[in-house]
């Protein structure tokens, strides 16, 4: 092992582009977060300010990804998944700007002055929504929502 090397945790992915095309492959996570213990998720990886995100696909051919050109994210869901001690859960129809539907449950921080969907959708920054079904997480790109419907 190289004394250069930076220990890096791999991750399956399934990356799905504006173009249509989809890539499955691995990004890869620091072994402990920059804010929280443990290791990094894949979506502050995602949702870090740098605009390309290298991902290994079969055969480790090396893809740099430009993040303004990602659709979806879609990956397992981690023993981590949960940020916050405090959440609410929105199940959600996020209607994409091409037509296509993404459904989960967005889980957004309590917060007593400003506790709507809306509310949370105006000020969250972060690049990608990360949306949550039984078994696998969803990261979508914010800027290619068209709409976002609150199933009751």
């Amino acid at each position: 092992m190289s004394e250069y090397r930076i220990e890096k945790l791999r991750r399956p992915v399934k990356v799905a582009l504006v173009g249509g095309a989809t890539l499955d492959g691995d990004i890869f996570l620091q072994p402990s977060a920059r804010y929280r213990t443990g290791p990094q998720e894949p979506a502050e990886l995602f949702n870090e300010e740098d605009e390309f995100v290298p991902l290994a696909t079969t055969g480790d051919e090396l893809v740099l990804l430009a993040k303004a050109q990602i659709r979806t994210v879609e990956f397992g869901a981690g023993l981590t998944d949960t940020p916050f001690a405090e959440v609410a859960g929105a199940a959600v129809d996020v209607v994409l700007a091409d037509g296509s539907v993404v459904a989960g449950e967005l889980r957004m921080e309590i917060r007593a002055s400003r506790p709507r969907l809306l509310d949370f959708l105006n000020e969250d920054s972060q690049r990608f929504l990360t949306l949550r079904s039984s078994s696998s997480l969803c990261l979508v790109n914010r800027r290619l929502i068209a709409q976002v419907r609150h199933r009751r």
